[in-house]
């Protein structure tokens, strides 16, 4: 009879006369083969019984429902009852003659808590981004073991899951600041929540970081055309400024950052390995966040001098409300003329505005409201062959933002923000073919981008070996804008005021495979459409980083891009000037998609004092856009019909020292890099050097602070382009022909012009300054005198004027080769209250 939970006892008797009566018997009868797919476990029992003659007890409720998965080759009984209870959570003993069956006991289930919070500047109250936060069991033998481990997110949040409850020693490091440490109880009920403040280490990381904001953020360029990182032009960056996108925000000549260091906390710039978070660009990306002002005291910083005048006041606002505002105004041409290659002066200013607000809403959530704008004018007049040319030019930046950050649990991260982003330009050219009878003939551009984004992510510590990210983007384009032919020498370009929708969805597993080894595997699925084309898109993102000891580090990504906006910088004005524009992709015009990979390896040393990178890179772009002056063969027609499509690919090395705390502060850097493009219309169907190559970069920037009055840096970097054979020439005859009215196109002859012509020389800069603290009835300052060479101060390339039938070749313009020597003055006096 059967009965639940009872104990039942199976016992086979086995009716044999007498004992078995020979040795050769009893072997044979000692070991069995067999084979269980998916049987039943009391009946895979109960053949053993009836096998070996061995009794099994058991209780069915150990075995109801179990199946067996077992074979079995001339196996004893014990080989053959381990094989059939492998991976049931049963075991056995032997008892007289008699096999029981019992549950292997498991160990009581012990509370798991959470220890989360936040990292943050002591000074400035600003959050820490990937500061590691540590914990290790107080109670075991020292050296105590890591029991886990977290860097901080952007906000200086970190989640430590999983934890035995008991005492800890929790430590945590960042580049710039002492290392804490301190002890304290995870309790085994409900999470433990710490915030952490670390303290500067002997220069503060915000003096430290003001300068890698000086050279990162001023322009490493050709002719001042914005920000360039490694292997890509400045126009296909993309700037974010507290999340929203900043389209361009490159002041001309470079001399002032793009953004005052004044309202900055932080800026991370990445040119491979980019989180799917970010997308849209085949060039790097600069991520700037503001501060969010001092909830103490309301201080702040007033400067002037020959370069400009800025100031910036933060403070509360309440109990619960921050405020921080900076404004500056440049005027470079007032005490150093900016000269042409005629000696005629040319007028330049720029002004820009940083505000934000912060507000906290409770312990676990924060309301910010960020906003920008900037305004660049530039005046400038030419003269020759009995015409006079007047140039005025004028572009701005504006941005607001609204953004939510909040803790929905110990391991949930959320933020949800909306924004708006507007970029425009005017152009405006006054011709006159005699400066003293003709009336002037005005031709002009005009251009403006607007965008309207909502964005929503979600950051999950799931546990102590993936953090999960995803996040969903949406964002309204309204481009609208008519490019006359003059500006571009080629064709016109009209925009219609049309909408343009782009959504995005991506995912990120940040994956601890094992100690010391961590991956990253995500993707961004994008959907692009507007009236004239729609298209969609998936990137897959992968990065690995080894740590092949505490100093040592390994690292590889591959990083793929669709980009559906591009920027035009191929002709006229738009070569020399950063009043780009922007055009979207269309059904003639289509997304231009890179794959970068890279790998590197970098080692710390001197206890995280210095810093040695070493790294490969390998990038190939399809659908590359080219629009060449030469176009002019075609039709006159829209700058969109004048479009050639092509590949390209880069390639090379970079080395980098960095010394990021003490005294002395900077780095010394080297890039080898190798680009070609290819098109099958262009020079032939040959390769050829692209206009803004750069086969050879060094940089150096550094800062020396004696700790008490004075302080030095300098900054220098040292650009040369590559060396081409051309694959051919155009004759003369055509050279003479290929612009006149009338012109048939497309024509074979555009093949055999050669393409490597319009490439740019090298770019030198050298900047060097001297600074002096002074305290005068309790408030702090300082002098400091800044030595510039031409470039930012001067304008590097030369205007002619010549007549011809074709209007769009009316006007030339010539680059000039500045040197480094010799450099010119800047003075300048700032007072913090």
């Amino acid at each position: 009879m059967k009965t639940t939970d009872s104990l039942f006892i199976s016992i086979s008797l086995l009716l044999a006369i007498g004992t078995v009566s020979s040795a050769g018997a009893q072997e044979r009868e000692g070991t069995r083969s067999f084979n269980f797919v998916d049987a039943d476990l009391r009946s895979a029992l109960d053949s053993l019984m009836r096998w070996y003659s061995v009794s099994i007890v058991y209780l069915d409720r150990d075995v109801d429902e179990k199946r067996a998965y077992a074979s079995c080759s001339a196996c004893s009984f014990d080989d053959a009852l381990n094989s059939i209870l492998e991976g049931t959570s049963l075991t056995w003993i032997r008892t007289g003659n008699q096999v029981i069956l019992k549950e292997i006991p498991s160990e009581p289930s012990r509370p798991m808590a959470t220890l989360c919070g936040s990292v943050s500047d002591s000074l400035t109250g600003e959050w820490i981004a990937s500061a590691m936060v540590i914990a290790r069991r107080s109670t075991d033998e020292p050296p105590p073991a890591v029991q886990r481990w977290c860097p901080t997110n952007p906000y200086g949040f970190y989640s430590l899951r999983n934890l035995v409850p008991g005492e800890y020693t929790i430590t945590v490091r960042a580049v710039g600041y002492k290392p804490a440490e301190l002890s304290t109880v995870v309790p085994p009920v409900g999470p433990l929540w710490l915030d952490m403040r670390l303290v500067p280490d002997v220069i503060t990381m915000q003096e430290v970081t003001v300068e890698a904001y000086r050279s990162t953020l001023t322009s490493a360029g050709t002719f001042s055309r914005g920000i360039y990182i490694r292997s890509g032009p400045s126009d296909q960056n993309q700037y974010f400024l507290d999340g929203a996108r900043i389209y361009n925000p490159a002041h001309f000549g470079g001399v002032l950052s793009s953004i005052s260091d004044e309202a900055l906390n932080d800026v991370q710039e990445m040119v491979d390995g980019m989180p799917p978070s970010y997308g849209g660009r085949i060039g790097g990306i600069l991520d700037l966040s503001m501060r969010d002002g001092m909830m103490e005291r309301l201080s702040g910083s007033a400067g002037t001098g020959s370069l400009g005048s800025r100031m910036s006041l933060e403070g509360p606002l309440g109990a619960s409300t921050g405020f921080l505002i900076s404004g500056r105004r440049a005027y470079p041409d007032a005490l150093v003329p900016f000269l042409g290659a005629d000696g005629t002066p040319s007028r330049l200013g720029s002004s820009e505005v940083t505000a934000k607000l912060s507000h906290r809403l409770s312990s676990s959530s924060r309301l910010f409201f960020s906003g920008y704008w900037g305004s660049d004018s530039y005046d400038n007049q030419v003269e020759g062959e009995g015409m006079r040319l007047n140039n005025n030019f004028g572009w701005e930046n504006g941005m607001a933002n609204l953004r939510w950050i909040g803790i929905a649990s110990p391991s949930l991260f959320l933020n949800a923000s909306v924004s708006f982003s507007r970029y425009g330009f005017a152009l405006e050219h006054a011709l006159a073919d005699d400066p003293f009878l003709s009336p002037e003939t005005s031709l002009s551009s005009d251009y403006a981008v607007e965008d309207v984004t909502l964005r929503a992510q979600a950051e999950h510590y799931y546990d102590e070996e993936h953090t999960v990210l995803g996040g969903v983007e949406l964002t309204h384009h309204t481009m609208s804008g008519n490019i006359s032919t003059f500006s571009s020498q080629i064709a016109p370009m009209a925009q219609e005021t049309s909408p343009i929708w782009e959504l995005s969805i991506y995912l990120q597993d940040q994956w601890r495979i094992m100690p010391g080894v961590m991956a990253e595997l995500g993707a961004r699925a994008t959907t692009f459409t507007g009236e004239k084309g729609s298209f969609s898109a998936v990137d897959p993102r992968f990065a690995l980083l080894v740590s092949l000891s505490s100093e040592a580090r390994l690292y590889g990504t591959v990083t793929s891009v669709n980009q559906f906006v591009h920027p035009y910088r191929n002709s006229g004005i738009f070569l020399f000037y950063p009043a780009n524009f922007w055009y979207p992709s269309t059904e003639k015009v289509h997304p231009t998609t890179s794959l970068q990979m890279t790998l590197g390896v970098e080692r710390s040393f001197g206890d995280e004092r210095y810093l040695l990178s070493v790294e490969a890179f390998y990038r190939m772009t399809n659908n590359l856009h080219e629009f060449l002056a030469d176009s002019a063969l075609r039709p006159l027609a829209d700058l969109s019909e004048n479009a050639y499509f092509g590949r390209g690919k880069s390639y090379g090395i970079g080395l980098k020292l960095r010394k990021r705390i003490g005294s002395l502060t900077g780095s010394i850097g080297y890039i080898y890099a190798w680009e070609q493009n290819t098109f099958s219309e262009l020079n032939a169907g040959q390769p050829f050097v692209p206009r803004f190559s750069r086969r050879h970069e060094m940089q150096l920037d550094a800062r020396f602070d004696t700790g008490e009055a004075w302080a030095f840096g300098a900054l220098c970097v040292l650009a040369f382009t590559q060396s081409w054979q051309p694959a051919s020439n155009a004759s003369p005859e055509l050279e003479d022909a290929r612009f006149g009215p009338g012109s048939e196109g497309p024509s074979p002859a555009l093949s055999l012009f050669d393409l490597s012509q319009n490439r740019f020389p090298g770019f030198q800069r050298l900047e060097m300054n001297v600074t002096r603290r002074i305290v005068l009835s309790g408030i702090t300052g300082e002098i400091s005198l800044r030595l510039l060479n031409a470039y930012g101060l001067r304008d590097p390339f030369a205007w002619y004027l010549h007549k011809r039938a074709d209007q769009r070749l009316k006007w030339t313009a010539e680059v000039e080769q500045l040197r480094l020597l010799p450099l010119y003055p800047a003075i300048g006096l700032a007072v913090r209250f």
